[in-house]
């Protein structure tokens, strides 16, 4: 419970006051990670000098070692740049969806993406997209997923801005849903289950929730996950 600030504060004293009782707006960041999958890995020998001038006016400077982090704006900003000059004759949805599939095996060239895709590779699709948070969250900090079984042996996937990063993010969209349509396409690829991934009507208009339909009941069944033993 917040107490009231009497009235013989001194006015600078009380915007202090206000100021600590306020909570930090939780801002949305891409990591490293994502960032060296997308412009070191999946756009390699293709930033001419064009396009690194452009992507250093979103705040990524390819020509200096990558930071560990990035506003969500230059995440944003780099996938537009990087889909525009990979897929310049692809519509925008296929360009943002191809550069998806790349990204992610961008990202399996990184030290934690070759981890990701060995546990993948053991793991098998269905169980690996009930851990999509894991996966999108090596990437950035805002995101979370949650697989839903279908009767018939399908998975849904709804893949959402988390609520605390609502507010930093505002009306605009804090994920690309075609992006992230190649990623989850990539995935389960990386598990052995080559299948279409559709991205289903978008019924949030805010732009901050996404549900995609990948069918594993064409995929045969699953054998029983790999044990690895120590090598005596």
């Amino acid at each position: 419970m917040l107490l009231p600030i009497p009235d013989t504060v001194r006015p600078e004293h009380r915007v202090r006051a206000m100021s600590v009782e306020q909570p930090l707006r939780k801002e949305p960041v891409a990591f490293d990670q994502l960032m060296e999958g997308l412009v070191r890995h999946a756009m390699k020998d293709r930033l001419d000098g064009e396009a690194r001038r452009r992507l250093r006016e979103v705040g990524v400077d390819v020509d200096r070692p990558l930071l560990s982090a990035y506003p969500l704006s230059a995440l944003m900003g780099t996938l537009k740049i990087c889909a525009e000059v990979r897929y310049p004759d692809l519509p925008r949805e296929e360009s943002r969806y191809q550069l998806g599939i790349k990204a992610l095996e961008g990202f399996g060239s990184t030290s934690m993406g070759k981890a990701l895709f060995g546990m993948a590779r053991m793991w098998g699709a269905r169980r690996m997209l009930s851990h999509m948070t894991r996966v999108l969250q090596t990437g950035v900090n805002h995101a979370r997923a949650r697989a839903q079984e279908l009767p018939g042996g399908d998975v849904e996937v709804t893949v959402e801005v988390l609520p605390e990063y609502k507010a930093a993010i505002g009306p605009v969209p804090g994920l690309d849903p075609f992006f992230i349509r190649g990623i989850i396409a990539q995935l389960v690829e990386v598990c052995g289950a080559s299948v279409p991934v559709t991205l289903l009507p978008m019924t949030d208009k805010t732009g901050h929730s996404f549900t995609y339909r990948v069918p594993l009941s064409l995929v045969p069944a699953a054998t029983k996950p790999l044990v690895l033993t120590r090598v005596k």
